[in-house]
């Protein structure tokens, strides 16, 4: 799919259609500098919208962005904490458009 740089190192993101076997959505693995998730249409149940799919998408990779964050950062404690990856995924988007609104970005 693509690559990021995660404090400076680089982290592939590819969708992984096997992990629908595995019941997960998306997976950082850390030591592979790997971020796998799955296919968007594959996300959440088959009658959801496309663009509710999408959304899911996003937030997973999100998600799994900020575990790898952690993870190089050596927050590896927080790295497993799923509830705060959780918080920090689905806030950024309404934490991004507050530092936006006030200008300190």
């Amino acid at each position: 799919m693509k690559n990021v740089n995660i404090l400076g190192t680089e982290y592939s993101i590819e969708i992984d259609d096997t992990l629908e076997k595995t019941k997960l959505d998306g997976l950082c693995k850390e030591y592979d500098k790997r971020i796998s998730i799955r296919n968007a249409g594959s996300m959440l149940n088959d009658n959801d919208s496309t663009d509710t799919k999408k959304i899911r998408f996003e937030e997973v990779l999100r998600h799994e962005i900020i575990h790898a964050f952690f993870y190089e950062a050596g927050l590896e404690d927080y790295s497993d904490n799923e509830q705060l990856i959780d918080w920090i995924a689905k806030q950024f988007p309404k934490l991004e458009k507050a530092f936006k609104e006030a200008d300190c970005l």
